[in-house]
């Protein structure tokens, strides 16, 4: 498995990958891929709400309970991560945004062994 998927199986992958830090902000590039249908654009995140994102990341992986909804301040580009229970855990978001040419919205059902990733891969600046 490459070093920046974060999540994959049969049907679906999700990477993150650090592209910079600049001036309290950190880049990744964020590629999702379901069915026939992948994206990809960068997110760019300041290191205070990285930080921040980590503290709710560890709090759903203790309680295999709640969500977290990451945004890029530069568009509304997001992913929201969240658990429907303790047993269906579900990533949604829209790849691009919205004033783009091409968007990816979608909605995928993963495992919730994507929160260690996902803890990494924003935490690697």
């Amino acid at each position: 498995m490459d070093n920046k998927i974060i999540y994959q199986n049969h049907i679906n992958m999700i990477s993150i990958q650090l592209l910079y830090c600049m001036g309290g902000y950190v880049t990744y590039e964020v590629t999702i891929s379901t069915g026939r249908f992948c994206g990809s654009c960068n997110f760019c995140i300041s290191e205070d709400t990285v930080k921040d994102y980590a503290e709710v990341i560890d709090n759903m992986i203790k309680s295999l309970s709640g969500e977290i909804e990451i945004h890029d301040c530069e568009s509304d580009a997001y992913l929201k991560f969240y658990f429907e229970d303790a047993m269906n855990f579900y990533v949604i978001g829209q790849i691009g945004g919205s004033y783009e040419d091409n968007t990816l919205k979608f909605k995928l059902k993963a495992d919730q062994t994507i929160m260690y990733g996902l803890k990494e891969k924003l935490l690697s600046y």
